[in-house]
């Protein structure tokens, strides 16, 4: 997966939206939509949803998962056990972010008390 730490780090939902923006509009010419151009965008897609779920906002996160997922289904139709695998790392995402938001709120009381 592609990564960007300051847009990870920082949740920087703006940059990744443009980012993904671009790629989408690049991949419209003819020329240009390779599978693996494909799979850069889709990388993008599952970053940005990635960090919509580290910061609870589980509709946005949803979103850019579904996105992603129309292009896995696209690029791997032939090889539904690679679908199937991607489906499985995505809700094993889930309980994780849940794990560390309980974190977040769990120091965010300590400090305050």
């Amino acid at each position: 997966m592609v990564k960007f730490p300051y847009m990870d780090n920082y949740n920087y939902h703006k940059g990744m939206n443009v980012i993904i923006q671009e790629l989408k509009d690049l991949l419209k010419t003819k020329s240009i939509g390779t599978d693996s151009d494909q799979t850069l965008l889709l990388d993008f897609q599952v970053a940005l949803g990635t960090i919509y779920l580290m910061t609870a906002n589980l509709p946005q996160a949803k979103t850019y998962f579904k996105r992603a997922f129309k292009i896995y289904e696209k690029i791997w139709a032939d090889e539904p056990e690679m679908i199937e695998a991607k489906y499985q790392e995505i809700q094993e995402l889930y309980p994780q972010v849940g794990f560390f938001l309980g974190q977040q709120i769990s120091s965010f009381f300590t400090k305050q008390a």
